[in-house]
């Protein structure tokens, strides 16, 4: 349950800190264009390692 939680709320995130990432790269701010892009890149990494860890406990 946790974790299936964890999964919905973490791709939005992901999702918007990459849409605010390329908002910042079109107004020439660099610093919030990289730590937009770490933010997404954990969101989305996290997301899919736990996604990956259930699929495995799950079916194995």
């Amino acid at each position: 349950m946790l974790l299936a939680i964890f999964l919905i709320f973490s791709i939005p995130v992901g999702c918007f800190a990459s849409w605010f990432a390329w908002h910042a790269h079109k107004a020439g701010r660099r610093n919030i264009v990289l730590a937009m892009g770490w933010v997404a890149l954990l969101s989305f990494g996290s997301a899919l390692l736990i996604g990956g860890w259930s699929y495995l406990f799950i079916t194995g």
